[in-house]
C-alpha cells in the first residue's frame, strides 16, 4: 500500500503541472554495442550479413523532470553477466561498456526518475548505478523482475533496494492503444502497454513542441524490419526472450498498422543501431 500511495502522490503531482511540452528534448545514451548475424535478429534475416545492435538509455529532459527510459548496460555488467547460462552467452555478448551514469555524471546531469521498457538484463543493468532514483514500472513487470530467471533477468541486478513506483495505465486511448499514461498531462511523454515480450513491457511516445513524434518500442522487435514486415525474431531468439509469443505478434502487427497510418512517426526499436545512428547519440540532443 505504501508503494501504491507514493506512486499516486507522485502521479498527481506530475499531472497537475501546466500543460506545455516547451523545451522537451531527448538524447540516446549508447552504453555498448555488439555485432551479430542478421539472421539471429529477425525472422527471414540473412546468414551472410552482420548487423550492429546497440544497448541504449533514452535521456529525456522535460521542464518538470529529467527522466531515463531504460539504463543500458551498467557499471557492474561483467559480474552480472557471470550469471548468464553458458549456452546463452555466445548469442548475448556485448562490446566495451560506457555506463550511462558515467556519461551523465561527467556533465552534472541528475536523473529524477527511471522508466523501464521492461526488466530484462540489458535494459535494467544500470539500475544499480542509480540506487537513489525511483523506478517506474507496471505491477506486472515488477513481479516479473522478482520471479524471472536467466537469461531474461539476472538476479544480481536487483540485489540493491530498488525504489519501485508501480503504476497502472489509464483508460485513455493514445495513438491506437486503448490505455496509456500521460506522465506530465501535456501529451509530450506518454507510456503505453506492449504486453508480450514480457508481462509488463512498456512503449514510450515522445512528442516535441514542433509536432515530431517518436515511438520507443523496447524489445517487441530488436530491428525496425520486425515492424515493417511484420516479422518475428529468429525462432531461437524468440524462444529465448519472448515471454508470450502470441501477444508479441499482436503488438508487432499493431505497430505495423500504426506505421502505415502515421508515416511521419519515427519508430525506434531498443537495439536497432541503424535507426539510432540517424538520430545521433549523447551528447547530441533531439529538440
Amino acid at each position: 500500500m505504501r508503494l501504491l500511495s507514493l506512486a499516486l502522490v507522485t502521479l498527481l503531482s506530475l499531472t497537475s503541472l501546466p500543460g506545455a511540452a516547451a523545451g522537451l528534448r531527448f538524447s540516446l545514451v549508447k552504453t555498448a554495442e555488439t555485432e551479430t548475424l542478421d539472421a539471429f535478429t529477425v525472422e527471414g534475416g540473412k546468414w551472410t550479413e552482420k548487423v550492429t545492435l546497440n544497448h541504449v538509455a533514452v535521456l529525456i529532459e522535460h521542464h518538470a523532470a529529467t527522466l531515463l527510459f531504460d539504463t543500458g548496460l551498467g557499471r557492474q555488467i561483467d559480474s552480472q553477466f557471470a550469471e548468464m547460462p553458458l549456452w546463452d552467452k555466445p548469442l548475448l555478448q556485448y562490446g566495451p561498456v560506457v555506463p550511462a551514469r558515467d556519461q551523465l555524471d561527467k556533465d552534472g546531469i541528475r536523473i529524477d526518475r527511471i522508466l523501464l521498457s521492461h526488466a530484462h538484463w540489458d535494459h535494467a543493468s544500470g539500475l544499480a548505478d542509480f540506487p537513489e532514483v525511483p523506478v517506474w514500472a507496471p505491477y506486472e513487470e515488477i513481479e516479473f523482475s522478482q520471479i524471472s530467471t536467466p537469461p531474461a533477468v539476472l538476479p544480481s541486478q536487483f540485489k540493491h533496494p530498488v525504489k519501485w513506483l508501480p503504476f497502472t495505465f489509464q483508460s485513455a486511448a493514445f495513438m491506437g492503444f486503448p490505455a496509456s499514461l500521460d506522465m506530465f498531462g501535456d501529451g509530450s511523454v506518454v507510456l503505453v502497454p506492449l504486453t508480450g515480450h514480457t508481462p509488463g513491457s512498456v512503449g514510450l511516445f515522445l512528442t516535441l513542441e514542433d509536432g515530431r513524434r517518436f515511438f520507443f518500442t523496447g524489445d517487441t522487435s530488436w530491428r525496425l524490419e520486425g515492424f515493417t514486415g511484420p516479422h518475428e525474431k529468429f525462432w531461437i531468439s524468440r524462444n529465448m526472450v519472448d515471454n508470450d509469443r502470441k501477444a508479441t505478434r499482436k503488438v508487432l502487427e499493431q505497430v505495423h498498422q500504426l506505421m502505415a497510418k502515421e508515416p511521419n512517426l519515427t519508430v525506434v526499436p531498443a537495439h536497432d543501431a541503424k535507426v539510432q545512428q540517424k538520430l545521433g547519440f549523447y551528447p547530441h540532443w533531439i529538440e
